[in-house]
């Protein structure tokens, strides 16, 4: 799944970039979190379904300037007039996201959401792997992290398990894989990477508003704008900070995988080999609908 794995609900979390569930109430989060529970709550018209879905993605997309709003609603109102449910209003949702002319911002059905965020989606998620090279040089598969709370917690336990393992010889240079990394989460990515580079301090961002928000790690939990934002701690220190890490990236390197990328670029001790990336080094708000349908919005840039 792309990036609804951002999603992570906030508790702030996400499956999806760097995300965050939110409530109608909610402001924007730079996080990920799973679908609480969801409470009765009584039924939506079509219209103010609709209505409230358009503000929603107005208020809190990065390219909301984008937009003909009026058009978008004017249109949108005609094709739905006789709807007798939020389910028929989808076509009209998924219009106005296309508006956005954002690939990284997409609309997921009430079904689309169980699957996602199934048992069965859960078990199958990818998990950080490592190798010697030449029985030299320590390398580490940083693969896309879903988002989901369990997901999340066991690609941290993996990942720094790993790194203790392949760091056994002391090695004075790692290399990251991040090739074929479509995104999700970046939390659990950085914090199994964060001792990596020269310096544990991650990667700033900016809302659609134009507020700078800092991210960072502390006792082995990363942070963004003094939230703790990773699932598990990682505390491990490399036996010997590394001289050098090599990144490996090419163009399915995207989304939070690019954020987590964005972390090692400047550092003296890092070089980055293979092919340009997506360019979508974005991160998303994901918004639980009242039927149980997610937005999953664009709203912030990695810097």
């Amino acid at each position: 799944m792309a990036d609804v794995y951002h999603a992570r609900r906030s508790t702030r979390a996400t499956p999806v970039g760097c995300s965050a569930v939110l409530r109608l109430d909610e402001e924007p989060c730079h996080a990920t979190v799973q679908p609480e529970t969801r409470k009765e709550v009584m039924q939506e018209t079509a219209q103010e379904y609709l209505a409230s879905v358009l503000s929603l993605i107005r208020r809190n997309a990065l390219n909301h300037r984008k937009v003909d709003w009026e058009g978008v609603r004017r249109e949108a109102y005609e094709a739905i007039a006789d709807a007798t449910s939020p389910r028929e209003t989808y076509d009209q949702v998924r219009k106005a996201i296309a508006a956005l002319e954002d690939p990284h911002t997409f609309f997921l059905t009430p079904d689309d959401v169980t699957t996602a965020f199934s048992e069965e989606a859960t078990a199958a998620a990818p998990l950080p792997s490592g190798r010697l090279v030449d029985g030299l040089h320590p390398l580490m598969v940083i693969p896309e992290a879903p988002g989901t709370e369990e997901a999340d917690r066991r690609y941290v336990d993996t990942g720094a398990a790993r790194t203790r393992e392949l760091d056994t010889d002391r090695p004075d240079g790692w290399v990251v894989d991040l090739r074929g990394n479509t995104g999700g989460n970046m939390y659990p990515m950085i914090t199994v990477l964060h001792r990596y580079p020269a310096t544990g301090r991650s990667a700033p961002s900016w809302m659609w508003t134009g507020r700078r928000q800092a991210d960072g790690a502390c006792d082995g939990i990363e942070h963004h704008d003094g939230e703790a934002m990773s699932p598990v701690p990682n505390p491990y220190l490399l036996a010997v900070p590394p001289a050098r890490v090599a990144a490996l990236i090419d163009g399915e390197t995207m989304s939070a995988a690019e954020a987590t990328l964005v972390a090692f670029l400047g550092k003296e001790n890092v070089r980055t080999f293979g092919e340009p990336t997506a360019g979508l080094a974005t991160g998303n708000v994901t918004i639980e609908l009242s039927d149980g349908a997610m937005l999953v919005l664009t709203a912030v840039r990695e810097d």
